[in-house]
C-alpha cells in the first residue's frame, strides 16, 4: 500500500497540470478571438471613413463650379485623382484578406457603387441633377448594407446606435 500516496499525488499533479493547460488554452483562445475583432473593427472603420471621404471627393468634383468643364480629359484625371486619393483601393485588398465573405462582398458592392458614380460624374453629371440624386440613393443603399453586415459580424446589436 506503499504505492497509493505517491500515485495519488501524481494523479493530482497530472489533473492540476492539465486544467492549467485547459485554462491557458481557453485563455489564449479568448484573446486571439479578440484581438481578430479589434483588427477587423478597425479595418471596417478604416474602409468606412475612406468611402465616406471618396463620396466627398465625387460629390465636389460633381459640383459645377469654374473647374475643369465635366466630360474634358482634365475632368477626368482630376475625379479619378479625387477617387483614388482616400485609399479605398487598399483596404479593400486587406479586407478581404480577414473579414468574412459576406463582408467583403458588401465592400465590394459599396465600392463599385461609388465607382459607378465616378464614371457618371466623369460623363458630366452634376450634384444638383436627379441623375446623381439616384447615384446616390444607390451608394446609402450599399453603404447602409455594408455597416449591417460589419456590425452584424462584429456582433453590434442592432439597436446600440446609428447604423
Amino acid at each position: 500500500m506503499e504505492w497509493i500516496s505517491p500515485v495519488s499525488t501524481l494523479l493530482g499533479a497530472a489533473i492540476g497540470v492539465g486544467a492549467t493547460l485547459l485554462a491557458d488554452r481557453a485563455r489564449w483562445r479568448r484573446e486571439s478571438a479578440e484581438r481578430e475583432t479589434a483588427t477587423r473593427r478597425q479595418l471596417y472603420a478604416e474602409y468606412t471613413a475612406a468611402l465616406s471621404r471618396v463620396r466627398s471627393a465625387l460629390h465636389e468634383s460633381a459640383q459645377v463650379t469654374g473647374g475643369p468643364s465635366p466630360g474634358s480629359e482634365e475632368h477626368a484625371r482630376e475625379v479619378r485623382e479625387r477617387f483614388l486619393a482616400p485609399g479605398a483601393y487598399e483596404i479593400r485588398h486587406q479586407l478581404a484578406i480577414i473579414a468574412p465573405l459576406d463582408v467583403v462582398e458588401a465592400a465590394r458592392a459599396a465600392f463599385i457603387a461609388l465607382r459607378t458614380t465616378r464614371d457618371r460624374v466623369i460623363e458630366g453629371a452634376r450634384a444638383d441633377s436627379e441623375v446623381y440624386a439616384e447615384l446616390e440613393a444607390g451608394n446609402d443603399a450599399a453603404i447602409a448594407e455594408l455597416r449591417r453586415v460589419m456590425r452584424r459580424d462584429l456582433g453590434v446589436s442592432a439597436r446600440s446606435g446609428p447604423g
